[in-house]
């Protein structure tokens, strides 16, 4: 599978709480990272989820929202991942920010120059990368 997705997560499911029409799936990867995934109940029969089974997590890099001094902020994102700044690249519109975990994941973002600019960015800075559960779209082979 080739995907234009920037952010893959893979790790086998650790829960899975369902409702009427949505589920919730958290996975956790070999480093002990979790990702919490909110699908619809027919997509988990569909692609037959199930504790313990392994899936690919994918975010695409505009829908991480990243926020300075994020360790404490009260969201609705379920998912907060938060590290260092390790690159960044500038565009006339859009800004690539690349955040090393401490497991050495790399989660990518891409967000507007404004946005940049106002948060003043910089490599080396600490941050958290935020991403809301509905964002996360699961896969499996």
């Amino acid at each position: 599978m080739k995907t234009s997705a920037r952010n893959m997560f893979v790790g086998q499911i650790s829960s899975i709480r369902q409702g009427m029409v949505v589920c919730e799936v958290e996975l956790t990867t070999s480093s002990g990272l979790k990702i919490v995934s909110a699908i619809t109940k027919e997509s988990l029969e569909t692609l037959g989820l199930a504790q313990g089974k392994t899936v690919t997590a994918t975010v695409k890099a505009p829908w991480v929202v990243l926020v300075k001094d994020g360790k404490d902020v009260k969201t609705s994102a379920r998912n907060r991942f938060c590290g260092k700044i390790s690159a960044i690249s500038k565009g006339m519109v859009a800004v690539e920010v690349v955040v090393d975990l401490p497991d050495g994941t790399k989660v990518t973002s891409l967000i507007t120059d404004g946005s940049a600019t106002s948060m003043d960015l910089k490599v080396g800075d600490e941050i958290c990368a935020l991403v809301k559960a509905f964002s996360v779209i699961l896969t499996v082979e």
